[in-house]
């Protein structure tokens, strides 16, 4: 013991304290060090954390004003610009705690709607020509879709995002639905005062696509700072994130250095000024020692146990679906198999030896083959493979299996390990051969029931033959209701002309009459002259219907086709027919897309046509709108005449259009007319190139909507 060097060393008290010195600073600095990069990581963690926070909080951002601005769009596209667009506006703030305005823009870009006002003046500001503002709202019309713009300095005050969706209606822009969220808003959301925090340092961009160069939200200079910039993709661009820490804060391990620089000039002197305690610090380090490799073996056994129930669950989830994995090493040229795979193949795992070459043996000889083939495309290819074939268990029992593999490789790119699953598919294979012969069973049974229809062929072509007669004879019998039908039509054309002349002389000398021109009348005489006019003029009305159907169903109704102004016409008919509607407290609405369209076509039967539906229209209503409705339909131009009328049950509209038949709901009870207006106007519309359809519920209101082609293909003056 004497000549062992260290008791040389030893002996020396200024040795041993330096060296006991130099232990103790290395120990204490090196637990320094790792408590140090434990802080550092716990920081980062937090830094990290507080990122996925913004992240998430941000996309939920974008989540609820792409929401809330296609519900408000999707409601002014519907309905128009709501009469409650306050309360809309409550409930969306009320709904997200990001929004602090919700507004509405028009088509030239004006802000019209801003709820809440307060702090909010902004009604009049143009969007479209704001150098702040131009550019988002330009990008959301470009995409037709939804656009969150910023950062952008808010007219308002302050810096903020601003979510757009751009509204069309029929096509058309017509302004935008927007929600305003201020930076500072989604800040406070997060508990974070970027004023007042000392530990972070919180900074957004949007990186600008066409130049490349970052837009901040905030003021603070990131320059320093671009190692810490997360970029954040998003569907309108990239933008990035800072959480900057100020390391205000010194790092605790930094004491504890010191504090072990300390320990161990104190632990240095103590070895040297207390040599002589030698065996009480072996005794002391010993127990250390002890209690180390009880921490570690502690370590040891519940890290062995993690490990074992892993492998445990992995194996019992294999076996409940019946999946087994394997593993090769292609250059070792070793399998190994999980447990699930001994026991799907049968085997024993201490009694079969598992080798590339064995397993071959238990797959069906007729499917050898093709497992190989499958293995060599694989490496080939470069391509995972799957495949199913049959195991032979023994003489009689198959099992059918399907196995997927996959090739990985070395940084040479050369193929190393083979990883793949097993799985048992016995009972989806029998099940898909049992619904087979179901099948095959199935279709006997229809051939059988084929054959027994056959053999009634004999009788259809009997009743074929009976039917072919009857058909002849209703031929005969139509060609006779036809020709009854032209020498009515041709009746009443005569007989309509004879009558409406005489019908236009009482008319006249009437009118004559109660303009005096003859003498003096009393009240009672204009009373009764009158009745005897509006008498007359209804029965001339009648008599000009019964002249236009009968010309109709004779083929001698004559078009006059000139170009003119459509809407011209149509306003005119309007303004003709306000003062029947204003009698009856009814207003008429126009929605016209242009101020002039110029058809082709014969204007007295349209002007006829919208003069019949309008009066309809104000005939059957008793209150609210009647909306008239024109818009562009690829070469045709589209006419809907909408009231809120009685309505027109389901039943009734099949006859709606049919001469001489008004509706069975008392309304020829309650309104005079003969049953042929909507017949001729829908004869006009057809004789002109068009269609007419309508729309109706009962008791709610009706929607009349024809259809003309702005170019008419017949001749001038043409007979149709």
């Amino acid at each position: 013991m004497k000549s062992h060097p260290l008791y040389f060393f030893f002996k020396k008290p200024i040795a041993a304290g330096i060296l006991v010195f130099l232990l103790l600073l290395f120990g204490t600095q090196f637990i320094s060090y790792q408590q140090y990069l434990i802080n550092e990581n716990k920081q980062k963690k937090e830094i990290d954390n507080e990122i996925n926070l913004i992240k998430e909080k941000l996309q939920a951002l974008v989540m609820y004003s792409y929401a809330a601005t296609k519900t408000l769009a999707y409601i002014v596209e519907q309905n128009g610009i709501p009469k409650d667009f306050n309360s809309i506006a409550v409930e969306l703030l009320e709904r997200n705690d990001y929004f602090d305005v919700v507004e509405l823009v028009d088509a030239q870009g004006y802000i019209t709607h801003v709820y809440p006002l307060k702090n909010n003046e902004v009604i009049g500001f143009n969007v479209l020509t704001s150098s702040t503002a131009k550019t988002g709202a330009l990008a959301a019309i470009q995409r037709k879709d939804f656009f969150i713009a910023g950062p952008i300095n808010l007219e308002q005050g302050g810096v903020g995002m601003i979510s757009r969706v751009p509204i069309f209606v029929d096509g058309n822009f017509s302004g935008f639905s927007t929600v305003v969220t201020k930076l500072s808003t989604f800040f406070h959301d997060l508990n974070i005062n970027t004023s007042e925090d000392e530990s972070f340092i919180y900074q957004l961009s949007r990186v600008n696509a066409n130049t490349g160069e970052e837009e901040f939200f905030l003021d603070t200079n990131m320059s320093n700072f671009k190692e810490f910039a997360v970029p954040i993709q998003m569907s309108m661009g990239e933008w990035k994130l800072y959480v900057v820490p100020t390391h205000n804060k010194i790092n605790p391990a930094i004491w504890f250095a010191i504090f072990g620089f300390v320990i161990a000039i104190v632990g240095g002197w103590g070895v040297w000024y207390f040599m002589g305690h030698t065996a009480r610090l072996n005794r002391l380090i010993n127990i250390k020692l002890k209690n180390q490799e009880v921490q570690l073996k502690s370590v040891y056994e519940a890290s062995k146990y993690t490990i074992e129930q892993s492998e445990e669950n992995l194996n019992r989830a294999q076996k409940i679906a019946k999946i087994g994995s394997w593993e090769r090493d292609l250059k070792q040229n070793t399998l190994s198999w999980s447990k699930e795979m001994y026991r799907i193949v049968e085997k024993a795992p201490n009694e079969f030896k598992v080798t590339q070459s064995s397993f071959l043996d238990i797959v069906h000889p007729d499917d050898r083959e093709l497992v190989l083939d499958q293995y060599k495309k694989a490496l080939k290819n470069k391509s995972y493979y799957q495949v199913i074939y049959r195991l032979l268990l023994d003489e009689k029992h198959i099992k059918y299996v399907s196995e997927r593999g996959e090739i990985f490789y070395d940084s040479n790119n050369l193929p190393i390990k083979f990883f793949g699953t097993l799985q048992d598919i016995t009972d989806r294979v029998l099940s898909e051969k049992e619904l087979l012969n179901y099948k095959t069973n199935l279709e006997k049974l229809v051939d059988l029931r084929t054959e027994e229809l056959n053999e009634s062929k004999e009788a259809l072509l009997n009743l074929l033959e009976d039917l072919n007669t009857q058909s002849i004879e209703l031929e005969k019998e139509k060609v006779k209701a036809q020709s009854a039908d032209l020498m009515k039509s041709a009746f009443l054309a005569t007989m309509s002309h004879e009558l409406r002349t005489p019908m236009n002389s009482i008319i006249g000398f009437t009118g004559i009459l109660l303009k005096e021109l003859a003498g003096p009348l009393n009240e009672e005489q204009k009373k009764q002259l009158t009745m005897v006019k509006k008498s007359g003029e209804h029965l001339l009305r009648l008599i000009n219907d019964i002249l236009d159907i009968s010309k109709i169903e004779a083929g001698k109704l004559k078009m006059s086709l000139y170009p003119f102004d459509y809407i011209e016409t149509l306003k005119g008919t309007v303004s003709f027919l306000m003062p029947q509607a204003k009698a009856k407290n009814l207003s008429i609405e126009t929605q016209l897309p242009v101020s002039k369209i110029t058809i082709t076509s014969d204007e007295r039967r349209i002007e006829q046509v919208l003069l019949n539906l309008l009066s309809n229209a104000i005939k059957f209503s008793k209150k609210g709108i009647i909306q008239v409705k024109v818009h562009l339909k690829e070469n045709e131009i589209v006419t809907e005449v909408i009231d809120q009328g009685i309505g027109i049950s389901k039943k009734d509209l099949v006859k709606l259009f049919t001469p001489f038949i008004q509706l069975e709901t008392g309304l020829n009870r309650n309104h005079d007319g003969t049953g042929l207006g909507l017949a001729i106007s829908k004869n006009l519309i057809e004789k002109l190139g068009g269609s007419i359809q309508v729309e109706s519920i009962e008791g709610k209101g009706s929607n009349f909507t024809f259809t003309l082609p702005i170019e008419n293909s017949y001749k001038n003056n043409s007979v149709i």
